[in-house]
């Protein structure tokens, strides 16, 4: 049986995807050793002898800790996978290699290209009843992202928001700095924070009794937002910013929404809130795809596919 050593990162976005992608592997019959990036030791990897290291999120190779980790160790026999987020994220040092495989959303090379996933049992959707209207979590403190709440609360009044504590209230400070909001409106932003949501299927509640959910990724990003794909697999509508990886894996109007303007955001949350029997069969459909092609077990097929043809090649 081979060994997988998983190695967790401090995020939550980061952590529920490697432990995604660790259930995966042991799916496959791979004997898994999950470790958190402040407590891996070297004497400890080589005993165990992991046939691959798997990395998640390329900020991770900003942290000294890793770097000394995967310096010290000598990973001649291992096969180092970085199924990261953006190639221009991973630092040229760890790029090349005969045994490192690195997966991103834009690599140039199509079958390293990889998209965000899900574990689909995770998400299951037990009523069609609606305890928010427009939701959005994420960290709001951004320029983008202020600039379309500030809007919402505008056009909407009071909607909900998801975060931590101190990325909302930088973003209240920062929204109040720049003047987009007056005092009336900034008081219904403050009003908009519900709190911060640690666990997936708390999530999943929140998206699938949403009448419609938000993302608001940045512009320059490529890839799907886990976000999207977490709304989506909860069966909650999703409106998402118009990118060209989004439309080649899901139906736009049909499966999601997209906007590319702060007034066409506007414009169809005001359509769907008057068209919800619409936007519910949209995210049936949204739901049924992500279940169906999304999931940690169709990528890590897809990783070790491409893993044993380069294995199959350097013979």
């Amino acid at each position: 049986m081979e060994k997988v050593l998983i190695i967790l990162p401090d995020n939550n976005k980061g952590r529920y995807i490697s432990k995604g992608y660790a259930d995966a592997f042991r799916a496959m019959s791979y004997f898994v050793i999950e470790k958190k990036i402040y407590d891996l030791n070297v004497d400890e990897a080589k005993k165990i002898k992991p046939d691959i290291i798997f990395v998640f999120w390329s900020n991770m190779l900003n942290n000294a800790q890793l770097k000394d980790f995967l310096s010290a160790y000598d990973v001649t026999n291992t096969l180092i996978i970085n199924a990261a987020e953006l190639l221009c994220d991973i630092e040229p040092d760890f790029r090349h290699g005969e045994n490192i495989l690195c997966f991103t959303s834009d690599a140039k090379k199509k079958k390293y290209r990889i998209i965000n996933a899900v574990k689909p049992e995770i998400y299951k959707r037990k009523s069609t009843d609606f305890k928010y209207i427009i939701t959005f979590s994420g960290n709001p403190a951004t320029d983008e992202r202020e600039t379309l709440l500030s809007e919402l609360i505008y056009n909407f009044g009071i909607i909900n928001i998801f975060c931590r504590s101190y990325d909302f209230y930088k973003s209240v400070d920062e929204i109040y700095k720049k003047k987009l909001l007056d005092d009336k409106y900034i008081d219904l932003y403050r009003e908009s924070y519900r709190g911060y949501v640690e666990s997936q299927k708390e999530l999943s509640y929140i998206y699938s009794h949403s009448k419609i959910n938000i993302d608001m990724k940045s512009s320059k990003e490529k890839n799907i937002n886990y976000r999207c794909m977490e709304i989506t697999a909860s069966g909650g509508f999703l409106i998402a910013p118009y990118n060209k990886t989004i439309i080649k894996y899901f139906e736009d109007g049909k499966e999601f929404e997209t906007y590319k303007t702060g007034f066409e955001l506007i414009d169809k949350i005001r359509f769907y809130l008057k068209n919800t029997n619409l936007a519910l069969m949209i995210a049936a459909k949204g739901k049924r795809n992500t279940i169906s092609n999304h999931s940690f077990h169709d990528r890590l097929k897809l990783i070790l596919k491409v893993a044993n043809d380069k294995d199959s090649c350097s013979r």
